[in-house]
């Protein structure tokens, strides 16, 4: 069984190990490796941030499987998911992005529609988002944008 929480301090240097990463750096925006300083500047700042809802997708004994991210813009926001790389091909990323979304929807009752942006080389993860409601709206300059409604 898997649960979904806020991310606390505790989880700040599992989320950089997985941020740095070979694969999952290949798949994000920015490819580089990130310094453990700019990581806690980082994570610091994020857990300031209303506009930002990070949460940790785990098992039921406490066992990280994901990080999902929540950047709000007004009715929008942007959702990104990082799975701990051990946790890769086992069918948890639909789960946990199904139990974020449900959890961020009761929390941000104003946001209106979910945004997505997926390397179109990462076709298991647009299977990932396609499988909680996402569908597509256009493919630009090597990524697919995909959306959901909420809060309906």
């Amino acid at each position: 069984m898997l649960v979904v929480r806020k991310v606390n301090d505790r989880d700040s240097k599992v989320i950089f190990n997985w941020r740095n990463d070979e694969l999952t750096r290949k798949m994000f925006r920015t490819s580089e490796l990130v310094e453990y300083e700019g990581h806690c500047k980082w994570f610091v700042a994020t857990l300031k941030n209303a506009n930002r809802c990070l949460l940790m997708c785990e098992r039921k004994d406490g066992e990280p499987i994901a990080v999902v991210r929540f950047d709000v813009e007004g009715q929008f926001a942007e959702l990104s998911i990082n799975l701990s790389p051990l946790e890769r091909g086992k069918g948890l990323a639909p789960k946990c992005l199904a139990l974020a979304k449900d959890y961020f929807e009761k929390q941000y009752p104003s946001v209106s529609k979910l945004i997505a942006e997926i390397k179109t080389l990462n076709l298991e993860s647009r299977k990932s988002f396609e499988k909680v409601g996402f569908t597509l709206d256009r493919e630009e300059e090597g990524f697919w944008h995909l959306s959901v409604s909420i809060n309906k």
